[in-house]
Parts: C-alpha cells; structure tokens; sequence
C-alpha cells in the first residue's frame, strides 16, 4: 500500500466517523435543547394573556356651540351643552353634553361637575358627554372652568374631556382632549351662551392581536438548532 493509499483510508475514516458522531449529538441535543425552550415559551404564552394593539385617533376640530343655562339655586345652574362641526373626522360631527355649574358672581368664576350631589343637589340626573351622530361615537365627562364677563356679555372657558368609552371604532375607547371655548352671553331667564370650541388630542383605542401558535414557534426553534448543528457539523468536516 502506497503512502498516498493510506492517506486517503486515514481520511475517509475520519469522515465517517464524525457524521456518526454529529448523528447522534444531533438527537441528543433536539431532547436536551429543545425541550426545555418549547416550555418557556409555552409559559410565557399562557401567563402573558392577549395582547394589544393600541389606535391612536388625533383630533383638533373647531365647534359652534350652543349653551343653555338654567338656574336651579342662587349660583348653582344646569348646564346643556351642544355642539356642530363641519371639519371633525371620524363622524364626530357634533356632540351634546349635560352639566352642573357653581358660579361666583362676583369674580366671574364658575367650576362645573357632572355630579349634581357634589354641589349639594339631590334626584338630579348624572351629567353625560356624547359626540358623534353615526357609527362612531365617543362618551366621556367634562372638567372645565369659566370666566364670565357681565359687563360686555363675554364668557370664555377651557377644561379636558376625559373619555371613558365609546362606540364602533371607539369601542372601549380613553384618552384626554384639551378645549377651550369663546362665547357671547344673552341674557334671559334661561341664559344662552353662543360661540365657538377648539376641541384637540387623541383618542386610544385597544385591539387584540392574534398571537404566534406555538407550533409556529416550536418549528423556528428546532430550524435554529439545526441550522447550528449543521454548521458545527462542517467545521469538523474541513479540520479532519
């Protein structure tokens, strides 16, 4: 046998017996290493519940407004709001709100709530925010202040509309909207105020995302320990 003869016997069984070496390393490892990853991940699915997605939808639309005013004590009064848009997106072309306000006649000043008890008033209904004629509607509350100018018949006002849930696509719908609203006062016995709101923010919405079957993510494990043993595989193939 020739030198060039042995050689090539010496190479040959190297080659052979590192693919039976890397045979069986590879079915040690799809138990050891995959088993365990499958676990976790499968932990981490159930224990993470459904994920979200959130939708922000941005506004900042201009309303004309109508307010009406009826006293119910000295300086406590029911305020009914509406409002009219002709560039608010999402069909929130108009909105209607109920109201309760304290004013002190003296500066001007009045603070509103939608809870008539926290101004001492009893059997009154809930005060309410609703926008949108459609589809789509949004809920919320209002927390506003206001100042009053008898003299010129003036009012201006600004606050947050704090949304608390809504309809189609505002479905279970949050977020804050900043206001701020210019009015001119006519007197009556029920006063009616007449003017202008710039309402703008966001509305955030949440939706479900599918989540990754663990089939799915089960496969693309496997694929990476593969992928890895068959590379270990051709180093030790080129140094033999």
């Amino acid at each position: 046998m020739t030198r060039f003869q042995i050689r090539n016997n010496i190479r040959k069984v190297c080659t052979n017996g590192t693919k039976f070496h890397i045979r069986r390393k590879m079915k040690m490892l799809s138990v050891i290493t995959i088993a365990p990853l499958s676990t976790v991940t499968v932990g981490l699915l159930a224990s993470s519940g459904s994920a979200f997605a959130q939708t922000s939808y941005p506004i900042n639309s201009y309303y004309d407004t109508t307010v009406n005013i009826t006293p119910i004590t000295s300086d406590i009064s029911q305020v009914v709001e509406s409002g009219v848009s002709a560039d608010a997106p999402y069909g929130l072309n108009q909105f209607n709100e109920l109201n309760y306000a304290k004013t002190n006649f003296t500066t001007g000043e009045a603070t509103f709530n939608i809870d008539p008890t926290t101004f001492g008033l009893q059997n009154l209904p809930l005060g309410y925010l609703v926008s949108g004629s459609g589809t789509n509607k949004v809920f919320g509350t209002i927390d506003a202040t206001s100042i009053s100018d008898f003299q010129n018949l003036t009012a201006s006002s600004s606050g947050t509309i704090n949304i608390t849930g809504g309809e189609g696509i505002f479905k279970n719908a949050t977020g804050t909207l900043l206001f701020s609203e210019q009015d001119r006062i006519i007197p009556g016995e029920t006063i009616t105020l007449k003017g202008r709101a710039l309402v703008s923010g966001s509305i955030n919405t949440l939706k479900t995302v599918p989540e990754p079957k663990t089939t799915t993510t089960l496969i693309g494990i496997g694929m990476i320990g593969v992928g890895f043993l068959v590379r270990r595989h051709r180093v030790k193939s080129a140094s033999c």
